[in-house]
């Protein structure tokens, strides 16, 4: 209980810290407010609104989900601009339109090759760059001419401050987007992962639609992340229809592994997972992190599960994916691993297969999981985890019935 006071008092006071020169003269402003709670009523909660539209049901990519500020491929086009398979030529079709021509609509079709990639780590060389505006009602669309599976990067790479783009059906190694508000990547298998991050001032928009990591494999790497570097945010951004295989640690590492991981020495808060299915990596399926110091958006909706499933790594063994040979053999029953912000999560329509980070949600609605201690440690202010006894034995014809294995015929089909 003590902890759950001092935490309290924390985010109301970082809430209302006004602009410091650094950490100790952070502290020192903090305890001169002294450790009495303010007396004002906290607000209710109230659960973020579902996505327009009724869901098709799939947990996962069934070829439905779409950015709605970009044209489909077929869709009528204002502006076709077909291009070589080059970064520089794609760089150069999205420098070329306006904004009026974007707002009728722009497809840059991308001819069938492979792409290179210069790495993927924060310093890695972008391989575009301050490209688009997103001052436009629509997204750009960048699309291979060819159709899905005829286009792949071959290495990992990292997008820098574009915006306002939609990059769809382009197969990929590994994908950092940095920087890029407005801007969506679509309808695209990953064979190691998918990141996006803020370093340099406030990211919103960054969307995730059907990025699709399908194989199982042994890593030291987290597939999935959402990060904020120091003085930065991201924010309001979605990630629906997305499937993520289990990564195993290399037997003998020590490295910490979880599937979809909030983090960064900046703020990071605004995360939808929707209509998804996430099976754990050794720690978790959904590592939450927390509220920073500097995050001035304390008080608002930190994470979201809407009509989606997380797996613990041992239940990921049970129901799909056998442990490879050399990969350490999982013992740690979690799906979800940190605090988030309390009273700032939500959960709408969705199945947790693991144990949760003891922590109080905001709303949970229609919601349930294996997790025998979620009614008393997973706390609600409105509705409540409904603990089911049965989902610890479900097998994989659950799964099969309500997540289909997205294989590489599936996603053809799908996204044709």
């Amino acid at each position: 209980m003590a902890d759950r006071m001092s935490r309290r008092i924390f985010l109301t006071a970082a809430a209302a810290v006004p602009a410091l020169s650094g950490p100790l003269d952070w502290l020192e402003w903090l305890f001169q407010q002294g450790t009495t709670p303010s007396s004002e009523p906290t607000p209710t909660p109230t659960m973020p609104a579902a996505a327009p539209g009724a869901s098709t049901g799939a947990f996962g990519p069934d070829g439905s989900h779409w950015p709605a500020n970009t044209p489909k491929p077929g869709e009528p086009f204002g502006t076709v601009v077909d291009v070589a398979c080059d970064w520089a030529a794609i760089g150069k079709a999205i420098a070329s339109v306006s904004d009026a021509q974007v707002a009728a609509g722009v497809h840059v079709r991308v001819a069938p090759g492979t792409l290179p990639g210069f790495g993927a780590s924060s310093g890695s060389q972008p391989v575009l760059k301050n490209v688009g505006t997103g001052a436009a009602s629509k997204n750009i669309l960048v699309s291979p001419s060819q159709g899905w599976g005829s286009v792949t990067i071959a290495d990992s790479s990292r997008l820098l401050n574009v915006k306002g783009v939609t990059f769809a059906r382009i197969n990929a190694r590994f994908v950092l987007l940095t920087d890029c508000s407005r801007t969506s990547w679509a309808q695209s298998k990953v064979s190691y992962g998918f990141r996006m991050a803020a370093s340099n001032g406030v990211v919103r928009q960054c969307n995730a639609y059907e990025v699709v990591m399908a194989d199982a494999k042994i890593d030291i790497n987290d597939p999935f992340g959402f990060a904020a570097g120091s003085g930065s945010l991201i924010t309001e951004s979605v990630w629906e229809g997305c499937y993520c295989a289990p990564v195993f640690r290399p037997a003998g590492a020590t490295d910490h592994i979880d599937s979809l991981q909030m983090y960064g020495n900046g703020a990071y808060r605004g995360l939808t997972v929707r209509d998804s299915t996430i099976f754990g990596a050794l720690n978790s399926a959904m590592q939450l992190g927390g509220p920073k110091s500097q995050d001035t958006e304390v008080g608002t909706p930190f994470f979201t599960l809407d009509h989606s499933i997380l797996t613990s790594q041992i239940v990921a063994t049970r129901v799909r994916y056998a442990a490879p040979d050399g990969a350490y053999q999982p013992r740690i029953g979690q799906a979800i691993n940190g605090s988030g912000e309390s009273g700032q999560l939500f959960a709408r329509d969705s199945f947790v297969f693991g144990s949760m980070y003891t922590t109080q949600w905001g709303a949970v609605e229609n919601s349930f999981t294996s997790y025998n201690k979620a009614p008393a440690n997973n706390p609600s202010l409105v509705g409540a985890w409904q603990y089911d006894s049965q989902l610890a034995s479900v097998g994989a014809d659950w799964f099969d019935a309500r997540t289909p294995v997205p294989t590489d015929d599936v996603l053809a089909r799908i996204w044709a």
